[in-house]
């Protein structure tokens, strides 16, 4: 007889070492420095002051969801916001240095993030999950965040 120390979050499971992480992050209360943030997206495309930085993409359970361009991985938005501390775990979408208008989908804007520009949707920021990889949407449900589903523009 096998036993796991997984638990569910939500309607997917994360990864004991991605809880514990969360966990430490939340309890820790440590501060993080927006400006040491790496950008969420890799690549994306520019043209003059806007950049691709969001692509629409179907993930099984979740249907249609922004997803960075390139690499893949969801993004998320919590409705109560992300301290600084909070950003370790879930690192912002941030524009390319240089861009200011947000391409890939219907609805985005940015907001200013320390001296950067993050990416908003439906006027909540964007984030990705470190608890992910490659196509993986293990975030949705934690410590309030929801997966960034692709719906229509108000």
């Amino acid at each position: 007889m096998r036993f796991t120390t997984r638990r569910a979050f939500g309607p997917r499971r994360m990864s004991w070492t991605a809880r514990a992480v969360v966990s430490a992050v939340l309890i820790s209360g440590s501060t993080v420095a927006t400006a040491g943030i790496a950008f969420a997206q890799t690549g994306p495309a520019t043209t003059g002051t806007s950049a691709i930085v969001v692509n629409p993409a179907f993930r099984m359970g979740f249907g249609k969801i922004l997803v960075t361009p390139k690499v893949g991985m969801a993004l998320y938005y919590n409705p109560s916001g992300c301290s600084a501390s909070c950003q370790s775990i879930w690192p912002p979408l941030l524009m390319p240095k240089g861009a200011t208008v947000p391409k890939g989908a219907p609805c985005l804007a940015t907001a200013k993030l320390g001296t950067s520009l993050q990416v908003t949707y439906h006027k909540q920021r964007l984030y990705t999950f470190t608890g992910d990889s490659g196509h993986s949407v293990n975030g949705n449900g934690v410590a309030g965040f929801k997966v960034a589903k692709v719906v229509t523009c108000t």
